[in-house]
């Protein structure tokens, strides 16, 4: 890494966690743009999803299984 990355990277071991995840999504949008209908679209599918696991219509994965079955 630059030196320039590597001061940001110990500025930002300090930072709460709360901006510490606001410099994630931050920094991902930088190098991942979304567009806004799209990101609108996931929020309304998140809502959905979550709406169906809290009616039990949905059924949870763990994600130890989830991984096991891509490592094959």
């Amino acid at each position: 890494m630059s030196a320039i990355v590597d001061t940001l990277v110990e500025q930002a071991k300090v930072l709460p966690e709360k901006d510490k995840l606001a410099l994630l999504d931050a920094l991902f949008d930088l190098v991942c743009p979304t567009e806004p209908a799209v990101e609108q679209a996931w929020i309304i599918e998140c809502e959905q999803r979550a709406a169906a696991i809290d009616r039990g219509e949905m059924a949870l994965i763990a994600a130890e299984e989830v991984m096991l079955k891509y490592r094959r």
